[in-house]
Order: structure tokens, then sequence, then C-alpha cells
């Protein structure tokens, strides 16, 4: 028995356009960001899709109501799928930040490491890990559509094993959705 999740980042945001650490902050959809929310529907719209679960963030929330009024289907949103807490790097640009001795680590690698007020990298994939366990538990052999943040997938997929020398921002572009399946005998997520 198996439950297919298509994965998806929100749309292009107005610090996403400028290049400013969100995290757990928020900005507004741009109108490209709209427009990649409504392409992330057209992408799953043949995969039948049953539920739709979002990060409570803003920006996931837009995005999946953009989805929900394209397939009319419900959003269910969890804190649990909020993106990674970047504690004071949070609002910084990542020019300035890019400078840090921690940069590469914090961004790029799967470490314990964490910014200033923060979360790790393993941490935010665990916390994504359990959240999606959780959805697929409650809602097996069903398609899910599941709109979340870039570095909190790149934290989740690393746990997985899927690790990359690229931070999320190389790794996912706005609107980006990644096919994974979870089977319910094995009781493991495989990327398809």
């Amino acid at each position: 028995m198996k439950t297919s999740l298509y994965i998806a980042r929100h749309g292009e945001t107005q610090w996403n356009k400028v290049q400013r650490f969100q995290g757990q902050l928020d900005s507004h959809l741009t109108e490209l960001g709209k427009q990649q929310s409504a392409q992330i529907a057209q992408q799953v719209l043949d995969k039948k899709i049953d539920i739709i679960f979002s990060s409570d963030l803003g920006r996931a929330k837009h995005s999946a109501e953009i989805c929900k009024s394209l397939l009319n289907i419900d959003v269910k949103t969890t804190k649990d799928l909020t993106e990674r807490h970047l504690g004071n790097w949070q609002g910084e640009k990542i020019e300035t930040l890019s400078h840090d001795n921690n940069y590469i680590e914090l961004l790029y690698k799967f470490t314990e490491l964490t910014p200033k007020g923060g979360e790790s990298a393993i941490i935010c994939g665990q916390r994504i890990y359990n959240a999606l366990e959780e959805i697929v538990q409650t809602h097996e052999s069903q398609n899910i559509l599941v709109i979340f943040h870039g570095e909190a997938l790149r934290c989740f997929l690393a746990l997985l094993g899927e690790r990359s020398d690229h931070n999320a921002y190389e790794l996912f572009k706005n609107g980006c959705v990644t096919h994974l399946t979870y089977d319910h005998n094995t009781e493991y997520f495989n990327l398809s």
C-alpha cells in the first residue's frame, strides 16, 4: 500500500525576489509567485489529488489557496511544515550573510549547527519527516499535495539520504513539484 505526496515549494515572494532570508518570517507572493502557484495546480491536475496540506506561513497558505481554487480541494494547514527557523539570520540579505564563516555549513550541509536562536538542518529535517509521516498515516493510499518551503524540503530530503552540495535556492525553484511515495509496508519515503 502506497501514498503519493506531491511536494511543492510555494510561489515567489517579495523577499525571494530581493534575496532576503525569510525563515519563519513572511512576505507576500509576487505576481510571478501567484502564477507559479497556479502552475503547481496545473502540474498535478491529472494526479487526482485528494487533499492539500500547507505550512501555516502566509506564503505557503496563499499558494495552497490558489491551488485550492483551481483544483476544488480542501486545504489543511499545519505549523509542523513551517520553514526552518533561521534565528538571527531571518530578515537578513543573503549577500550580507554569505560572508559568514558558517554560511556553507548552515545552508549547504546537513549538520547540527544552528544560526543563533534558530534550528539545525537535522532538527528541521526530522520535524518535516514527522509531519509528513503523520499526514500519510491519516491519509493512506491517497494523493496529497503538500505546499511548504525550500530549505525545509532540503533538510527533509537530506534526512532521507538525498544530500547535495547545493543550497535550497539552487535545488528548488519557486513552484517546483517533487513526487514522493510512502510505502506503508516498509514505512519509508521514496523519491519517484
